[in-house]
Order: structure tokens, then sequence, then C-alpha cells
């Protein structure tokens, strides 16, 4: 006799914050779950970048036609917490110190209730009068890449991440698709730039949206109020 197949028709709904659109997908099984918490235990960042996004990809209907790695950053953590969500639970429990007496408190974050507030029309970027950058987040796959140049300065990894962030060059009436370009040609556009043009475009980068959250507690200790922002997936688990 035939065991039965469990969970394979429960489907759930999230919408990817960069592009507004709404996918279907399931929890993450046991032997999905495995192999995350191997990697988080490595502590190898290249490691758990690809087993966050391996489970993704597994776990949202393939019929979406999305692709994780080209997702932004801030897609990627977003859309994973919503998946444990469903998987192990809603709440997720993390210790803070407290900033009064040092101890630890334990603090409960709802995971179905985090946001990732994207703003709209600031993909722009003025370089000089008549020459202006469209510009989109990095997606996990550039980071993935980035984490494995540890050997470059940290002045290089920045211009390569501009030029990986670049999507066209406006030239008054002119559109220049960054695509059709070479790295080298993107890399001399980005360094003939002075310090204060490169700086607006990478603010861009450095500005963009991420998992938040304001945390407000009392500590169990000293009752000292606490408030503090936690932002990055490390901070909620």
């Amino acid at each position: 006799m035939a065991l039965p197949k469990i969970n394979e028709h429960l489907n759930f709904a999230m919408t990817i914050p960069s592009l507004g659109k709404q996918v279907k997908y399931r929890p993450y099984l046991v032997q999905e779950e495995k192999v995350l918490l191997q990697a988080f235990e490595s502590q190898d960042p290249a490691t758990c970048l690809q087993a966050m996004t391996d489970t993704l990809t597994a776990t949202i209907d393939p019929r979406e036609g999305i692709d994780v790695s080209k997702l932004a950053t801030f897609d990627v953590e977003y859309m994973f917490t919503q998946v444990r969500a469903k998987s192990v639970g809603e709440n997720s429990t993390i210790l803070i110190t407290c900033k009064a007496c040092e101890e630890k408190n334990e603090y409960h974050i709802d995971l179905d209730q985090l946001e990732v507030d994207v703003p709209v029309g600031q993909h722009i970027r003025e370089v000089t009068d008549n020459i202006r950058v469209e510009m989109r987040y990095p997606s996990y796959e550039v980071m993935m890449q980035q984490v494995d140049k540890e050997e470059e300065s940290e002045f290089e990894r920045a211009l390569d991440m501009v030029t990986h962030c670049m999507v066209a060059i406006h030239t008054g009436d002119e559109r220049i698709d960054c695509a059709g370009e070479s790295k080298e040609d993107l890399l001399e556009f980005v360094s003939s730039m002075t310090a204060n043009q490169l700086k607006n475009v990478t603010s861009f980068i450095e500005d963009m949206p991420a998992l938040k959250h304001n945390a407000e507690f009392l500590c169990q200790h000293c009752t000292e109020k606490n408030e503090l922002e936690l932002k990055g997936l490390s901070d909620f688990f």
C-alpha cells in the first residue's frame, strides 16, 4: 500500500516587496529544514545565503516563474521569514541585551507582522546636469558573488557592486542600456565620477530597504525601557 503524501497541496500567498507581485508557496519540509540548520551551523555566509535561496526556490510554486537569485536581498529575507513562519511557527524568540544593566531579555516577534517599506520613484540618481544613472537593488546572486571576493579591497567591491546595480545611463534624450556594455567600460564610467557623484549613486544601495522592526520592552531585571531597531534577517532569529 502506498503511503500518503503530506503537505502536497498546502499553499499560502505572499507579496514580493520590490515587485509587488503575489506568489504562492508551501512550508519547507523536514529534509529541507535539516539542510538549513546545517548551513546556519556552519556560520559561513555564502553557505547560508545559498541554503536560503535553494529553500525558497523549492517552496515557491514553480508556475510563478520566480528566479530567487535575481531578487533583491530584502525580498529574500522577507520571503524567508514568511516561509519560516508557516513552516516552524509565526513567533520567533530572541535575546536582547538591556542598554542599562546589560542583562539579556527574551523578546517575542510575530513574523507574520513584518513588512518591508519600499520607496517609490527613487531609482534615478543624478551624476551631472545631463547625466543620470538608473539603478536597481542588488540581488542575492550579486551579494553571494561579493562574499567570494574577500581578496579585493572594500573600495573595489563597492565599485563592482555599483556596476551590477546600474540598469541604464541617461544622457539627455538617450538611454544607454548597461546590459549592452562591457564590465570594463562600466567600471571606467564609475571611476570617472568625483567622490560626491559616486556617493550620490552608492547611497541608493546603502539606503536600500531592509527587513526592520522597532522593538520596545521593559527590562525584566531593572525595569529600564528599551527601544531599538532590529534590522536584517540575523536580528530576527
